[in-house]
């Protein structure tokens, strides 16, 4: 059986059940909003186990031969004293680190068989970038600033600037409709209706984009795609900002699976990415995007 950690309305996560379920792979899908209750520990010289609660249903943790992290976070039972005097504050106190250590014994056992870990979460944008500069790669100018004064001179600095989160992101949901915050660029008329103080926000110096690579990596190895969102103003600054009536997330020919008709390697449509180095044909390239574009 797989374990997978996600969040209820993430639509990846679906098609990946799709494939179990085409597979017949059991799978227990959990998120924060399912309460997991720790019923009993068993360790010995011959066993270990742990038996658990999802909601109203009970497992063992030994029949769990595969664990997925994706998002979402534990939602763990605790089971409290009734009562506000500081001795069962204190008891209570102590409830919660008891139960924490079982859940550190659960969650270091599916480590062990884990694509991803909870610990991904916390990757910081930030350290990515800086990191990324420690190791001779290029990225764009950044600055995080309160002030509309430091965002007038960083703006003078560069021809155009971005704004973009630098946590996770705003992704909220109602019955009608669903808000989400997108990379979007500092225009004159923006910048005008700032005001001089504002919350931390992130500003980078535009890079305009040839076409978009976006790698995946699992396992020790490294899946490319290319994206080619460059031509279409809705999708040329950031490709999430779909344009569902040209669709160019899932280019032609690229995305077809090796072996199938049409398909065309990375390095057929001019990328070239190995020891020696990282290279790009823009004849192949643009060729490449003109015969989308046309089919589209």
């Amino acid at each position: 059986m797989v374990m997978i950690l996600s969040s209820p309305d993430d639509f990846s996560t679906n098609d990946v059940i799709d494939w179990l379920r085409y597979y017949n792979i059991s799978f227990l899908r959990i998120s924060i909003n399912d309460i997991i209750k720790y019923k009993s520990v068993s360790i010995s010289d011959f066993e270990f186990n742990i038996e658990f609660m999802v909601n109203e249903n009970s497992y063992y943790l030994y029949d769990f031969t595969a664990f997925w992290y994706r998002r979402s976070h534990y939602n763990i039972f605790i089971n409290k004293i009734v009562g506000n005097n500081k001795i069962i504050k204190q008891i209570n106190k102590h409830l919660q680190v008891e139960t924490n250590e079982i859940h550190k014994l659960f969650t270091n056992y599916i480590r062990e068989k884990s694509i991803n870990n909870y610990n991904d979460i916390s990757i910081n944008k930030l350290e990515v970038l800086k990191l990324a500069t420690t190791i001779g790669l290029k990225i764009p100018d950044t600055l995080i600033t309160t002030k509309r004064i430091a965002v007038s001179h960083f703006m003078r600095k560069h021809s155009k600037i971005i704004t973009k989160n630098f946590s996770q992101g705003i992704f909220i949901y109602n019955k009608n409709k669903s808000f989400n915050s997108i990379t979007n660029i500092v225009t004159k008329e923006i910048f005008d209706i700032l005001p001089e103080e504002f919350s931390y926000s992130l500003f980078q110096e535009h890079i305009s984009k040839i076409f978009e690579l976006r790698i995946f990596y699992l396992m020790g190895t490294f899946y490319s795609s290319a994206i080619f969102s460059q031509n279409d103003p809705k999708t040329s600054v950031d490709f999430r900002n779909y344009n569902k009536d040209k669709p160019n997330r899932t280019p032609p020919y690229i995305s077809k699976w090796k072996g199938d008709k049409d398909y065309k390697s990375l390095e057929k449509i001019g990328v070239i990415s190995n020891k020696t180095g990282f290279s790009i044909d823009l004849k192949k390239v643009k060729k490449i995007n003109t015969d989308i574009w046309m089919n589209i």
